[in-house]
């Protein structure tokens, strides 16, 4: 069995018997590092709009790796694995309580905290989801969305507007734990 075989069927594997999402690396020779996610959400994705996945490379997962471990109890990484197309990983940084991604169009932060809390809102069911809740609230001058996923909350936003909010629903659901696969010998 060829690698590329293994690592799907190890995910799907692991999604099937355990219900759980989890990402995977597969390495190369190269700096560049493919990460893809196996959610429901990725594999029916809307066509509304184009997304792409974001290739991050093994310096910036690195960097990832780091600012999750910052945090006693919250060390498991979660990233971005889509983003609407022409949208660009910048830097990753573990500020506060959380650790924020920041794209060219997008800001995602993943907390323990949910900070909607205390905002009316409208809560949504986000697309391409097993009927994911998500609440939309705005605190100053730009709209926030934040859902549940695991024993974390996810807030994505687009903070110049760049990004409408059909747009912003549209990836949110594709951000996923991040595991390091390693290759069997």
């Amino acid at each position: 069995m060829n690698i590329h075989k293994w690592i799907a069927t190890s995910v799907i594997a692991g999604v099937l018997l355990t219900g759980a999402t989890t990402m995977h690396a597969a390495t190369t020779h190269s700096d560049n590092v493919k990460v893809k996610a196996t959610t429901a959400s990725s594999t029916t994705t809307n066509k509304q709009y184009p997304v792409t996945n974001v290739d991050y490379s093994s310096t910036q997962l690195k960097k990832i790796t780091q600012a999750f471990a910052g945090f006693d109890g919250f060390e498991t990484p979660y990233v971005p694995t889509r983003m609407i197309k022409g949208d660009a990983f910048r830097k990753v940084s573990g500020v506060g309580d959380g650790v924020t991604f920041l794209f060219k169009y997008m800001t995602v932060s993943v907390s323990p905290r949910d900070y909607s809390y205390d905002y009316k809102g409208t809560t949504v069911i986000l697309p391409n989801s097993n009927q994911v809740k998500a609440k939309w609230y705005k605190p100053d001058k730009v709209d926030m969305l934040t859902f549940k996923l695991d024993d974390r909350y996810v807030t994505i936003s687009s903070p110049y507007h760049l990004l409408g909010k059909a747009k912003l629903e549209q990836v949110a659901v594709d951000v996923a734990k991040y595991v390091p696969v390693s290759v069997p010998k």
